[in-house]
């Protein structure tokens, strides 16, 4: 099985090549491209979080998927260019936002 797994990395890495081209020559990705943008979320921090506002930084950030995590918890370390991270304190107050 190793000879597939050894022709089946380079394929699905392949997939990320105009992501990464786009990137590093500056451009911004299409709107529909699901890849999260935090820069405008500023507005937020200080707030607390409910349903409403989550759904708003959602779509404000154009990203696909959103991570809820305590300020104070464990989180796994995996990088996903479409997921909204927002950090909250125990009140559920919004101390951070990012993408990854």
């Amino acid at each position: 099985m190793r000879p597939i797994a050894a022709f089946a990395l380079p394929a699905l890495l392949a997939g990320c090549m105009p992501y990464a081209e786009n990137v590093e020559n500056g451009q911004t990705p299409p709107e529909s491209s699901g890849l999260c943008n935090a820069e405008k979320l500023d507005h937020a921090v200080g707030q607390k979080l409910t349903a409403d506002l989550e759904a708003r930084l959602k779509r404000e950030a154009r990203a696909e998927l959103v991570r809820v995590a305590p300020h104070d918890g464990a989180i796994t370390m995996d990088y996903s260019p479409a997921r909204l991270n927002i950090f909250i304190d125990d009140t559920r107050k919004i101390i951070r936002i990012n993408c990854g």
